[in-house]
Parts: C-alpha cells; sequence; structure tokens
C-alpha cells in the first residue's frame, strides 16, 4: 500500500509540473520517462550518460510492485551531455523528466580530465535543480547506476541514504548540485565530492574516501583518516568512532558525538594561520587492557587526553592532504575574507601562492559522558 501510495505522488508531481509548464509545451505523462540517477561517462570519442528510470510497467501492476527494483537503466551518447539525453530519449522514444532526479554521477575519468566541460549543463541546463545529490565513481558512473543494492525498489533513494549516512559518521560526504555550483562559481574555493565503489562482495555501493579538486580537475581522493578529518574541520560529521592503541591500556574505541568545530584565519608576523577549534563529548566502548573499576580519575583523563590527540592528527592530516594537493576545499580563502576584506582583496588574484603557505592550528577539548554499558574490558 506504501508503494502505491508513494507512486501516485510521484504521478502527481509529473503532472503538477507538466501542467504549469504552459499550453505549448505541455506533456502528458504517458510520453515521459521519470529518472531517478544519471551517469556521465566518457567514451573514446562522445559522452555516455546512462538514465536511472522508473520502470512504469513494473509499479503500475499490483502483483509486481511489491517485489524487486523498479528502475531500469536506459543509455545515450552524443558530443555533449545535452545530445547524449536527447539520445536516451530517443532510444526511449519518451521524454525524460528529471523533475524527480536524486542523484548525478561523474565518473572518475570525467572528474580528472573533462570536468570543466561537463558541469556547464548543470549550470544552464533548465533539467538542473539544486538539490540533487552529485558523486564520483571510481570506475565508470554506469557501474553504481547498475548495483541493485539488495534488490530495494529504488536503487538511487539507497545510495543517497548511504552517503547521508556516512556523512553523519565521518566516512563520506553529501553534495547537492547548489553547493557544487557554489564551491565551482567561488573564486577561491574548490570542489570536493564523494567517491563510490561497487563493492565486489556483496556487489552494493560503498564510499572509499572523498575527491578533493584543485580548480576543475580532481586530483586526490581522502583516505579513511582524512576524509573524517575532514568532515570534521567543515562541521559536517556528527558522530564518529575513532580507534587508537596505547601500550598501557592497549586497544581503545571511543565513540564522540556532538562535534562541534570553529574555523577562523588569523593573520599573525605577515603569516596567514587558518584554526580549528574542536569540542565534543566522546562514550569509551573498549578498552583490550583494563577492567571498568580500575578506571580512575587519572587514567580516564589519560584516555581523554589521547582522544584530543587522535582528533587533532585527524584534522591535520586532512589539511596537510588539501594543501599539498594545492585545493582550498575547507574554503580558506572565505575564512580570511571574512576576517579581513582587505587582506582578502590583496591575495585573492594569487591565492593558490598564498595558499601553500598558510599555517593550520588546531585544538580539541572532549569531554566523557560515559563508560558504554556494552564496552568490552579485556
Amino acid at each position: 500500500m506504501n508503494l502505491l501510495k508513494s507512486f501516485k505522488v510521484i504521478i502527481c508531481a509529473v503532472l503538477i509540473c507538466t501542467m504549469f509548464s504552459g499550453c505549448m509545451n505541455s506533456l502528458h505523462l504517458k510520453d515521459l520517462t521519470v529518472v531517478e540517477g544519471m551517469g556521465i561517462d566518457r567514451t573514446e570519442k562522445e559522452t555516455l550518460v546512462t538514465a536511472r528510470t522508473l520502470n512504469v510497467e513494473k509499479t503500475a501492476g499490483s502483483s509486481e510492485a511489491s517485489e524487486g527494483n523498479m528502475t531500469v537503466n536506459a543509455e545515450g551518447s552524443g558530443a555533449t551531455i545535452v545530445d547524449a539525453v536527447a539520445s536516451v530519449s530517443k532510444n526511449l522514444s519518451k521524454e525524460l523528466f528529471f523533475g524527480q532526479n536524486k542523484l548525478i554521477i561523474f565518473s572518475k575519468d570525467i572528474a580528472e580530465n573533462d570536468f570543466k566541460n561537463k558541469i556547464d549543463y548543470f549550470l544552464r541546463s533548465d533539467d538542473s535543480r539544486n538539490d540533487v545529490s552529485v558523486c564520483i565513481s571510481n570506475t565508470k558512473a554506469k557501474d553504481i547506476l547498475e548495483t541493485k543494492e539488495n534488490e530495494s525498489k529504488v536503487p538511487c533513494e539507497n545510495i543517497l541514504h548511504l552517503m547521508k549516512k556516512d556523512e553523519e559518521s565521518g566516512s563520506s560526504a553529501y553534495v547537492t548540485t547548489g553547493e557544487l555550483i557554489k564551491f565551482y562559481t567561488d573564486k577561491t574555493s574548490d570542489i570536493y565530492l564523494p567517491v563510490l565503489e561497487k563493492d565486489k562482495k556483496t556487489q552494493n555501493v560503498k564510499a572509499v574516501g572523498i575527491g578533493i579538486f584543485d580548480e576543475d580537475r580532481l586530483v586526490y581522493t581522502l583516505d579513511e583518516e582524512e576524509t573524517m578529518g575532514f568532515l570534521i574541520i567543515s562541521g559536517r560529521a556528527e558522530n564518529c568512532t575513532l580507534e587508537f592503541e596505547d601500550e598501557k591500556f592497549g586497544k581503545i574505541g571511543v565513540r564522540i558525538s556532538g562535534i562541534k568545530a570553529k574555523n577562523e584565519v588569523q593573520i599573525k608576523d605577515g603569516d596567514i594561520i587558518f584554526s580549528t577549534q574542536i569540542k565534543t563529548g566522546y562514550i569509551i566502548s573498549e578498552i583490550q587492557n583494563g577492567i571498568v573499576n580500575s578506571l580512575d580519575a587519572e587514567k580516564l583523563d589519560e584516555i581523554s587526553a589521547m582522544t584530543e590527540s587522535k582528533l587533532i592528527s585527524l584534522c591535520e592530516k586532512s589539511f596537510k592532504a588539501c594543501q599539498e594537493n594545492n585545493s582550498d576545499c575547507m574554503r580558506v580563502g572565505n575564512y580570511l575574507a571574512k576576517y579581513s576584506s582587505e587582506a582578502y582583496n590583496s591575495v585573492s588574484d594569487k591565492w593558490d601562492d598564498y595558499y601553500k603557505s598558510v599555517k593550520y592550528s588546531v585544538s580539541a577539548q572532549c569531554k566523557l559522558k560515559k563508560i558504554s554499558d556494552n564496552a568490552q574490558f579485556n
């Protein structure tokens, strides 16, 4: 019943959009194909677009609608994205409707070599919306759209949910077309996008880091620790699990939550200094060498200090990776503009040169909330 209701909502959305589009350009529902996801790849000479679309025949059938995937893939190629989209429509003999589109995927090849030409489509196209999620496939974009996500009804919804949850836990990012365009058009900022790939064992999508750009080119993919540091600095991570090891305590596992990061830029003795102040609480979930009763105040203070040190290390690694790859995806230039518009104006035209010399400072305050009831003490 819920599925039928969802389908009715989609149909209503399509009808409303077509009703208000004007008599001259109006289309009937039977002439439309509803897009749920869009992948963009390169062939030797052309652009390949893969559209994940609703299988109307299956969604309309009450006996089949409650079982399995309700979407199918369609492909088209052309000199540009516009031409490729037109080719998909021609192959389907129906106009593509992007009002329900949830996901846009670029291949790694395009992100590294041809992103500037492809992003123009999203700056100018009538099909573009500000709330669509954008990501990079570690291989081909169509590989991500071909995953079945455990036979979910609309796999693109699962992928969207994955990116949102992974951002909260500090392991990936969630970026919309609106944010992408804001980063791209900003004078000093650089783009960052989540990187996904198909898991060979499960055949489902998994996050493998955050891709950072130097202007309009993907230059590096942050690893697991660098990704977590990036999301903490950016204030996007909510709850993260940290693991570290100590000679006395052995392996320690803590879960940090309620993360608050304050970033600012100052100029001291002619140096631009970007600083991050982190405040968070944490729960001890595991200590390899210890028992609950042995954790006195002194030892808890030691664990707090180690947790703070781990957070500082993650942030320092992340900033170093971004700076070494000349990617200001942390928007240091914008923080400089807030500190001093005069200073920003004097360096913004040559920001790449100045960014390389920015110094980074980070501090962390971690407050113990509790020792988990399920904590393991061996």
